[in-house]
């Protein structure tokens, strides 16, 4: 049989997810027009990245009511959990030092370690969270 999750749990998966969408969609600039110079239009996201957050955070939200509505399961709020990490990560890739070269020396980042490190454990703790929900 399996358990019931707290409907609290779906609550904050949504309070957390308007809050990581009101901060994403500022990062990335996702409500400004395209008219403009040239310059201004290569520093936009593409369609498609717009359309890929608009899907991930819809898809959590919306999940996160309906599991309310249903009377969620251990495995919804997996899913959740796996739509909220994702969501979150462009954040955290913006606040982490960058991966690329530099393009006037063509040298490597100096801490493209604390970049690899800091993904590495963000992916065991929401690993470590999952397991623990399906537990």
């Amino acid at each position: 049989m399996v358990e019931d999750v707290p409907i609290q749990f779906f609550q904050s998966v949504v309070a957390i997810e308007l809050a990581v969408t009101g901060a994403l969609l500022f990062q990335v600039r996702y409500f400004s027009p395209r008219e403009g110079t040239v310059r201004e239009d290569v520093q936009l996201p593409s369609a498609t990245l717009r359309l890929a957050i608009a899907i991930v955070l819809g898809a959590t939200v919306f999940g996160s009511l309906l599991a309310m509505l249903h009377g969620g399961d251990r495995t919804a709020a997996a899913a959740l959990l796996i739509g909220l990490a994702v969501s979150i990560l462009p954040i955290l890739l913006r606040v982490l030092p960058p991966l690329r070269r530099d393009l006037r020396t063509d040298e490597q980042g100096r801490y493209v370690l604390v970049t690899v490190v800091g993904v590495i454990v963000y992916v065991v703790l929401v690993a470590a969270a999952i397991t623990l929900v399906e537990l």
